[in-house]
């Protein structure tokens, strides 16, 4: 997985700032066009790519992106992106798929690989023979080489290497994805199938190239901003320390944007971890075996499309942005309800509910501060009113941060056994596989689909450790 601090997100937050401002200054139709030669100019000495030809087109469909246009099924390389924007402030562009593949983006990585390098000596212990299970290591002048065609990619000659001489080369958005939903097409690029796939976004976080992309959904939602429609942010506990700035200068920061509104998601997540308390209480008590938390919709859409023996075992408590939509609706009529977070799959869940009017991401949010020249930690402390009783539940973000609510809620806690998932991978899934015979010794699994939970989704903008930091400062 790349870090949040790259050359690729630094880019797209220019692209998108540029898009975004101006559009609040209305020259978004004159200007469209000219953001590409804008971000790469002819004059431009940082070139990643072949030439500044294939940078600037990377650009449009960077915009095309964040228009939210499918770039599988509407590439017209002869169409100026004017037309795009025409087409999607007027008609509105399909909800699904939430990703889109660039082939133009795609580096067509060869096939994952093991190598052994220059730094093998040939030593007497031989480990990586010994341990590999195919005999697909052989010596030749005292160095150890891999046969392609006996090697199974099991990677123990790259674990038990003392010399470390033994590479892996993987292919990034493959090695990420952990149902298999990425292969090549007969060009050798990546393509993403949606049958499978779960939005995790694994694969937007790994790709050095950019080549898979989300399909954005804000420029519904900078409409509404633009037009000073009534509208709540519901803002995910995970937006905590993504900005230099407290919690309450976020508000503030958000109220300055245009939303009318602003509601922590925290307070649904207490309603999350009372209703799994009392199902987890009464599981327990009449022996019915374990449960799942329910907050992490690609863990429920991996569930629904791939271990679908656990369908009954999920928790049936509605996920935090479900309840706080649900109580904005009430307390709010007429708002629009936006919720703001890290998470792809977020997106999924928003369109399934009727009570959610859009979702956008950290990124997003980050581009649109820049755009109006926002310094959130330069914002004035705003009242976030009474958190006594949710307080707790602003650690949803952190793995076993739900759990622990959970336990916070029950009378029996220290007969609860707990099983934290931190994380989905190929691995993990397979053991899950096996509890369709063996259920886990536990009554609690709490499943984070990212490693860290929350904090380090797909579209979160800073380092858990530099987050932390500014965490709790109110």
């Amino acid at each position: 997985m790349l870090e949040q601090n790259n050359q690729y997100n630094i880019l797209n937050r220019k692209i998108d700032t540029e898009v975004i401002k101006a559009f609040f200054n209305g020259t978004l139709e004159d200007d469209i066009d000219k953001i590409p030669y804008r971000v790469f100019p002819k004059t431009s000495a940082k070139i990643n790519k072949c030439c500044i030809f294939k940078e600037r087109a990377m650009v449009r469909y960077r915009i095309m992106e964040l228009l939210g246009i499918n770039i599988e099924k509407y590439d017209f390389e002869y169409l100026p992106l004017t037309s795009h924007l025409e087409f999607v402030l007027h008609e509105g562009v399909d909800d699904f798929p939430l990703l889109t593949t660039v082939q133009l983006g795609c580096y067509g990585c060869p096939p994952e690989q093991y190598r052994i390098s220059d730094a093998c000596r040939g030593c007497t212990a031989r480990p990586c023979t010994t341990n590999c299970p195919k005999d697909a290591i052989v010596f030749i002048n005292n160095r150890a080489y891999i046969l392609e065609d006996k090697c199974v990619k099991c990677g123990k000659c790259f674990s038990v290497c003392p010399y470390h001489a033994v590479l892996h080369l993987p292919v990034p958005c493959e090695e990420a994805c952990p149902v298999g939903a990425i292969h090549k097409n007969e060009q050798g690029h990546a393509e993403v199938d949606h049958s499978k796939c779960i939005s995790c976004g694994k694969c937007i976080h790994s790709c050095p190239f950019g080549a898979i992309a989300e399909r954005s959904a804000l420029f519904p939602i900078l409409k509404m901003l633009k037009n000073r429609e009534k509208m709540v942010a519901m803002i995910a506990p995970a937006i905590e320390g993504q900005f230099p700035g407290t919690l309450s200068q976020i508000k503030s920061a958000l109220l300055k944007v245009g939303f009318s509104e602003v509601v922590e998601v925290a307070v649904g997540a207490e309603e999350t971890s009372i209703n799994e308390a009392k199902e987890l209480q009464e599981k327990k008590k009449e022996g019915l075996g374990y449960m799942t938390t329910s907050c992490c919709p690609a863990w429920t859409m991996l569930v629904n499309k791939h271990l679908k023996f656990m369908k009954p075992i999920i928790s049936t408590a509605l996920s935090p942005m479900g309840y706080t939509a649900r109580m904005c609706r009430k307390a709010f009529p007429g708002y629009k309800t936006i919720f703001i977070g890290p998470c792809l799959a977020k997106r999924n869940e928003g369109l399934m509910d009727p009570n959610v009017d859009g979702v956008m991401n950290f990124n997003e949010l980050s581009s649109i501060f820049m755009a109006l020249d926002i310094e959130v930690g330069e914002m004035e402390k705003s009242d976030l009113g009474d958190s006594s009783t949710f307080r707790d539940c602003r650690d949803f973000c952190f793995s076993e941060g739900v759990a622990g609510c959970v336990l916070n809620r029950v009378e029996n806690r220290d007969d609860m056994r707990i099983m934290p998932i931190n994380g989905l991978d190929k691995k993990k899934i397979a053991i899950m596989r096996t509890w369709e015979k063996k259920p886990p010794e536990a009554d609690l699994v709490e499943v984070m689909c990212c490693e860290g939970g929350c904090i380090q989704g797909p579209s979160s903008i800073t380092k858990p450790s530099l987050a932390m930091k500014f965490r709790g400062k109110d």
